[in-house]
């Protein structure tokens, strides 16, 4: 079963404590994740190579087909998790929000 948005969404909700949704909405979240695969089309171009018809164009619905490997959805999950983290107290979540900003940069390098 391949992968979707929701997956990365549910996902991220995990470190977000945040099981129950009543933190974040969906819509909030998808917004990141559409986002997290933008950075990684301008991080990792190769990692489209072949999809030309399926570039991402940050407007995904949460039960579009996620179009990488598996191996990314966890990437883009703590991208995320970063972005949601960093709309909250900035100077309680800081040291979080950073450290899964840099997991989201040292896994989208080549």
């Amino acid at each position: 079963m391949p992968f979707t948005y929701q997956s990365i969404i549910d996902l991220a909700r995990i470190p977000l404590n945040d099981e129950d949704k009543a933190r974040y909405s969906n819509e909030i979240l998808l917004s990141f994740a559409n986002q997290g695969v933008l950075r990684l089309l301008e991080h990792r171009p190769d990692l489209f190579i072949g999809q030309f018809g399926n570039l991402p164009d940050g407007e995904k619905l949460l039960a579009d087909t996620f179009p990488l490997p598996a191996c990314h959805v966890q990437t883009v999950a703590d991208y995320v998790t970063a972005r949601a983290e960093m709309t909250d107290d900035e100077h309680v979540n800081s040291g979080r929000a950073a450290t899964f900003i840099q997991l989201f940069s040292s896994e989208a390098q080549p």
